[in-house]
């Protein structure tokens, strides 16, 4: 695909978050100049685990982090679902040898503050500037000028909402309807226990070795655990997040304040004695609370110098399998497309590309977590005894090799997980150009038409993309 060599443009990222900083480096390693504006001191130690599916793995590993990340990664196998109250396994979904071949890249758990780093640090390497300890309190989107706490006005050609579920920009882009949102009945929690304290318990040892993603499944609550790699230390921790009602009490959307461990809270008794001795390892928890928003209509401001990626665009379910993710496939997208040969003057079409591209993308997946959240927390129950009953049933076909199993087995399985992992973001660019690139090329084609025609064609997009099609009959061509 054809590159831009001209008419490099300045970029102005409202927050230092994972998406803020990728796309930074992204851009900058584009040619673009870069400017990263975050109002923290830029430390992030949050050891937190986050999962990182293959579509966002192939992504990294095109940047060329695949082995950076290998060193603080942890590579999945299998997700293993289990009884919360008597640790029963229910069932497993095989990460199959095959379908990963397919796939082209691994399901991979990693801590949050470590990819931060990595990203801050080849952002920096790539020329990316930073600037710490400086709040952003408004942005003026005709004139493309951010304004800072302290009085300070930096200018840009475009400038990037990064900034997270609270997001400054994003009232800007999208109207009063990016403040209106319907709280969570649940809210989420992070906790980290490290494998020594683990090791020193007979019945804990096997899951600081094991590398599947384990999930219990309670009344109305659920818990999952996986195993991470400390960045610093080398050493292993094991990341646990559980689900648990609100009880009506609102919680606070924060991901930064942890606080002393609170069994009731946690809805504890209602797990296996297990892991009720595995949670009392840690000392603290931070609980986060989450709004639900129905997806946006804009995510670029009219004037086609502001535009909105990550939480600040689609503000996902807290420790979902792809909050990272559709970030990530977020500063690929945009980078892609400003790598495009385009003109300064074609920067609006391109970035109501952006926005059409990764909507309904943003959309399906949003919808896709919740589904999923609420369907390992259902309260016991009829609903609960079939969703057990159904995983029980499923056990045996599950661990079949793949070329033995049903094709109607593995289509009602994998069908969906398929859509997410086998998605590229940057081949959905390619895919765009190669049939809109000589339009917007074209000198005498307006640049009002092009984004009319920009829009159509990639709304359309989506139909049949990153299907099952992709795998013939439910099995790959490897």
């Amino acid at each position: 695909m054809p590159r831009r060599t001209s008419q490099m443009l300045r970029f102005v990222v409202v927050g230092g978050s994972i998406a803020g900083v990728a796309c930074a480096y992204a851009l900058q390693e584009a040619g673009h100049q870069v400017l990263v504006v975050e109002q923290g001191d830029g430390r992030c130690n949050t050891h937190g685990g986050i999962r990182s599916p293959p579509n966002m793995t192939r992504l990294l590993n095109h940047w060329g982090l695949g082995p950076a990340i290998a060193r603080v990664s942890v590579k999945a196998n299998r997700f293993t679902f289990r009884d919360g109250k008597s640790g029963e396994e229910l069932g497993p979904l095989v990460l199959h040898e095959k379908l990963m071949k397919a796939l082209a890249a691994d399901f991979l758990y990693m801590q949050h503050g470590a990819l931060h780093a990595m990203f801050v640090e080849f952002a920096k390497s790539a020329g990316v500037q930073f600037r710490y300890n400086t709040e952003v309190v408004s942005v003026d989107p005709w004139k493309g000028v951010v304004i800072t706490r302290k009085g300070a006005k930096l200018s840009a050609d475009v400038i990037i909402g990064a900034d997270g579920y609270r997001s400054v920009v994003r009232p800007v882009v999208v109207g009063p309807e990016g403040m209106k949102g319907v709280l969570d009945k649940r809210v989420s929690v992070n906790i980290t226990v490290p494998t020594d304290l683990m090791r020193q318990h007979k019945d804990l040892v096997q899951l600081t070795v094991s590398p599947e993603w384990s999930l219990w499944l309670g009344d109305d609550c659920a818990m999952h655990g996986l195993l991470t790699v400390d960045p610093q230390s080398s050493k292993k921790e094991y990341g646990i997040v559980m689900h648990v009602p609100t009880d009506g009490k609102p919680s606070q959307n924060s991901w930064a304040r942890s606080q002393p461990l609170d069994e009731k809270f946690l809805k504890l008794d209602r797990f296996e004695p297990r892991i009720q001795k595995l949670v009392r390892l840690a000392q603290t928890m931070t609980p986060t609370g989450h709004t639900i928003y129905e997806p946006f209509d804009n995510w670029v401001h009219e004037s086609g110098k502001v535009v909105l990626v990550g939480e600040a665009a689609h503000p996902l379910m807290p420790n979902g399998s792809h909050n990272a993710a559709m970030s990530i496939e977020d500063a690929m997208t945009l980078s892609t497309l400003f790598s495009l040969p385009a003109s300064k003057s074609h920067t609006s079409v391109l970035l109501s590309a952006y926005e059409e591209l990764r909507q309904p993308r943003c959309a399906a997946t949003q919808a896709s977590e919740l589904r999923k959240r609420d369907f390992i927390c259902l309260p016991l129950g009829p609903e609960q005894q079939a969703r057990d009953d159904g995983l029980r049933d499923a056990r045996a076909r599950a661990l079949l090799d793949w070329d033995e199993a049903e094709e109607e087995f593995l289509r009602d399985t994998w069908e969906e997980y398929i859509d997410l992992f086998a998605f590229d973001a940057r081949e959905a660019v390619e895919d765009w150009w190669t049939k809109w690139g000589p339009a917007i090329s074209r000198p005498r084609m307006s640049d009002s038409r092009i984004e009319s025609v920009v829009a159509t064609s990639a709304s359309g997009y989506f139909a049949g993309s990153g299907s099952m099609s992709a795998f013939a009959g439910g099995r790959m061509k490897c």
